[in-house]
């Protein structure tokens, strides 16, 4: 069934669904391993910004999810300075209805770019399980953020030393919220 046909509900359904599937992971384990390497990190930074986003449209995202193991998106958002469609693949947490995501950048001490573009525009859309999901973005601060971050630490533990390595900036992080 087309995307186009779906209602913003059923669109959800199917992403809850793709989500209770078993992931396994061909990769996974081996991911989680060497994931928060720096060379991993060097290496993939410049590759999975690449290849994720296809990789996530190939059998409805099946792909990924059996060779990584992991919940991946591909969010869709507006250039805050060109105003410009922009895409990157990231990891997911959920909590409910609402996606969780964060700008770790890798580690590196300084925002990534679509995290700039949700703050500028926070009507976005993310792509999972061969669907798009048009979403609204809310930034996470204060008591919220420590319980919330560890849900994606659950999901990918390598969240955690990208924090140590960041110093004093902590990342941004975000609820996305599906639109009715």
């Amino acid at each position: 069934m087309p995307d186009t046909s779906l209602t913003n509900a059923q669109k959800l359904a199917r992403i809850d669904e793709f989500d209770a599937r078993p992931g396994g992971g061909l990769f996974q384990s081996l991911l989680l391993r060497i994931g928060p390497q720096p060379w991993f990190i060097s290496w993939y930074r410049r590759l999975g910004p690449k290849i994720d986003p296809a990789l996530s449209r190939v059998r409805d995202g099946a792909l990924m999810k059996s060779l990584y193991g992991l919940p991946g998106m591909v969010i869709h958002t507006t250039g805050a300075k060109s105003g410009k469609p922009r895409s990157n693949p990231l990891l997911y947490a959920r909590d409910g209805r609402d996606f969780i995501v964060v700008g770790t950048n890798f580690g590196q001490p300084k925002h990534p770019a679509w995290t700039a573009n949700l703050l500028a525009h926070p009507d976005a859309a993310v792509e999972v399980a061969g669907v798009t999901l048009p979403v609204h973005a809310e930034l996470i601060e204060g008591d919220d953020w420590d319980t919330t971050f560890e849900r994606l630490v659950r999901v990918y533990p390598g969240y955690a030393l990208y924090l140590e390595r960041r110093g004093d900036l902590p990342p941004r992080l975000f609820r996305l919220t599906p639109k009715p």
